[in-house]
C-alpha cells in the first residue's frame, strides 16, 4: 500500500506543469498545512526543491526592489541525472542584494 507521503512526491513525477497546492491537497484528500509539510519532508531529502525565485534585472531603490512580484511557492522534482546546484551562486545582476 503506498502511503500519502510517498503519493505527494509521485504527484510532482506525474504531472505536467504546475498544480497549486491546495488543488493537491484536495485530490489527495489532506490538509493544505498537512501537505506543505510533506513536500518540506521530500524537500530535506533532496527528492523535491524551491523553484521559480522571484528575481530582478534592475532596481530603482537601494532599500528593495520594486521590480519583484510576489509569486505563489512552486516546487519541482529533483532529478537523479540534473546537475548539482551550487550553494554559492552569484549575486543578482543588479546587484541590490534585495532580490534573492
Amino acid at each position: 500500500m503506498t502511503t500519502t507521503l510517498r503519493l505527494v512526491l509521485d504527484a510532482f513525477d506525474t504531472r505536467q506543469g504546475a498544480i497549486s497546492l491546495p488543488q493537491l491537497a484536495r485530490e489527495l484528500g489532506i490538509e493544505r498545512t498537512m501537505l506543505e509539510t510533506m513536500i518540506e519532508h521530500w524537500v530535506r531529502k533532496g527528492k523535491l526543491r524551491e523553484s521559480g525565485a522571484a528575481a530582478c534585472t534592475t532596481c530603482g531603490s537601494a532599500s528593495g526592489c520594486p521590480f519583484v512580484v510576489a509569486m505563489p511557492r512552486s516546487f519541482e522534482r529533483v532529478r537523479d541525472d540534473a546537475p548539482v546546484e551550487v550553494a554559492d551562486a552569484p549575486p543578482a545582476a543588479c546587484g541590490c542584494g534585495k532580490c534573492h
